[in-house]
C-alpha cells in the first residue's frame, strides 16, 4: 500500500506531518510492536518520520499522555490509523478529546487515512467484527463515529470485502462475515444507508471539496444501495450522489453453488419425503402446545430417530403415546395427511402401530 500512502502524502500542502493513532490496537499486548512496525514502515518505504499519538484506553491514559496525543494530532496534516478492533476503538474515541482533535483537524483540511478496523469506525454504522466472527454474536451493527456523515455520506464501511483467507472450507468474504451473516446485516440497516465494500490492497479517497471519490489499488470497491450492487475498479471516479440510498432491499450474496467445500443442489427434482421431519415440523407449528412441552417432545423425537431399532431409551413409551394422542387429534380434525405422517414417522423409528376400537396400540419391532 506504499503507493496509496505516497499519493496522499503528495497531495498535502506544506511539509508532510503524518501521525499514527494507535487506539485501534490499544487492547493488544503487543501494541508497542505494532506501533514500531508502523514507524519503521514509514521510514523504510516512504522516507518520512511517523509521529505517534498514543491513546490506548480512555480511563487508563494519564492526563499528560492524553495531552501529548491531542498535541500530536493538532500538529498533523495526515492522521493514520489501522488494524485492531473497531468496537474497541469506538468506545475509546467517542466523546474523547482525542476524537475531538481528529474532527478539528479534519474540518481544517487535514487528511484522515483510516485502514482496516479504523475504516469501519468512520461510517454511520460500524461492524462489530470480532463480536460476530470470534464470539458468535448474532449479526448486528454498532453506531459508528460517522466522520463520513460530515461530508453528507450515510455509509457502513466493510473492508476486506473480498477476503479469501478461509480457503475452500470457510467463507471469509465481507470482512469475515460470510454470505449468510452479511445478508442478515444488510437487512438490519436503515434504507438510507449504503454499504461500501473495499477489497484488500485497495483505497477510496473522498474529496469533500469536489464532492467525489476516487478508487485506487489492486482491487475495487462494491457499493450496495437501493437494492442494487455496483462494482468500481481502480481508476473509477464516483460522484457523492452515487452513494445515496433511499430503500433497503437485500442484495443476496448466498446462492446455490458449490462454495467453500459444501455443495448445494440446484436440482428441481423433489427430494424423498422424510416423515420424521414432517412430524417435527408439525410439532413446531402447534401454537397451543407450551414451549417447554414442545421442546421436550422434539428432543424425544430426535432421540428416538437416533436410537433407530436399538434398545428403547427411557420414557420411550411416553413419547409414542404422546405422538399417538396427537395423531388421534389430527384425525378428529380431519387432518388425515398429517395423521398419516405421524404414524409413518413412528413406523420409521421401529414401532408397529395397530388401530383398534379402544384406540391405537404399539409394539417395538
Amino acid at each position: 500500500m506504499s503507493a496509496q500512502h505516497r499519493a496522499v502524502l503528495n497531495r498535502l500542502s506544506g511539509t508532510p506531518r503524518p501521525v499514527f493513532l494507535d487506539t485501534t490496537a490499544g487492547y493488544e499486548t503487543n501494541v508497542d510492536a505494532i506501533v514500531t512496525k508502523a514507524v519503521e514502515y514509514y521510514e523504510h518505504h516512504l522516507q518520512l518520520p511517523l509521529r505517534v499519538a498514543r491513546y490506548r484506553h480512555r480511563t487508563r491514559t494519564s492526563a499528560a499522555d492524553l495531552a501529548a496525543a491531542v498535541s500530536e494530532i493538532r500538529e498533523a496534516n495526515l492522521i493514520f490509523a489501522g488494524p485492531g478492533s473497531p468496537s474497541y476503538a469506538i468506545r475509546q474515541w467517542r466523546d474523547s478529546p482525542v476524537w475531538a482533535a481528529v474532527l478539528e483537524r479534519f474540518e481544517a483540511g487535514a487528511d484522515v487515512m483510516f485502514a482496516s478496523a479504523a475504516s469501519i469506525t468512520i461510517g454511520r454504522y460500524a461492524l462489530p467484527v470480532y463480536e460476530i466472527y470470534k464470539a458468535g454474536e448474532d449479526p448486528y451493527w454498532n453506531d459508528g463515529l460517522d466522520l463520513l456523515g460530515r461530508m453528507g455520506l450515510s455509509l457502513a464501511v466493510i473492508p476486506h470485502y473480498d477476503d479469501n483467507s478461509g480457503g475452500e472450507n470457510y467463507d471469509s468474504r465481507f470482512c469475515y462475515m460470510g454470505a449468510q451473516r452479511f445478508d442478515a446485516l444488510q437487512e438490519a440497516l436503515p434504507p438510507d444507508v449504503s454499504i461500501l465494500g473495499i477489497d484488500a490492497y485497495t483505497a477510496i479517497c473522498f474529496d469533500p471539496y469536489k464532492q467525489e471519490a476516487s478508487v485506487s489499488g489492486q482491487g475495487g470497491v462494491t457499493l450496495i444501495g437501493d437494492g442494487a450492487e455496483q462494482r468500481f475498479t481502480a481508476g473509477s471516479l464516483l460522484s457523492f450522489e452515487a452513494f445515496r440510498s433511499s430503500s433497503r432491499e437485500v442484495v443476496h450474496t448466498a446462492n446455490n453453488e458449490r462454495v467453500f467445500g459444501y455443495e448445494f443442489s440446484d436440482s428441481d427434482e423433489p427430494s424423498e419425503a422424510d416423515p420424521i421431519e414432517d412430524l417435527s415440523g408439525f410439532i413446531e407449528g402447534l401454537e397451543a402446545l407450551p414451549e417447554a412441552d414442545k421442546v421436550e417432545l422434539l428432543a424425544r423425537v430426535e432421540s428416538a430417530r437416533r436410537q433407530g431399532d436399538s434398545r428403547p431409551p427411557e420414557h420411550e413409551g411416553e413419547l409414542v403415546d404422546l405422538v399417538l394422542a396427537l395423531r388421534e387429534e389430527l384425525r378428529g380434525a380431519k387432518r388425515f395427511e398429517l395423521a398419516d405422517h405421524a404414524r409413518q414417522a413412528l413406523e420409521e423409528m421401529g414401532f408397529e402401530i395397530g388401530d383398534s376400537p379402544s384406540g391405537a396400540k404399539w409394539t417395538r419391532r
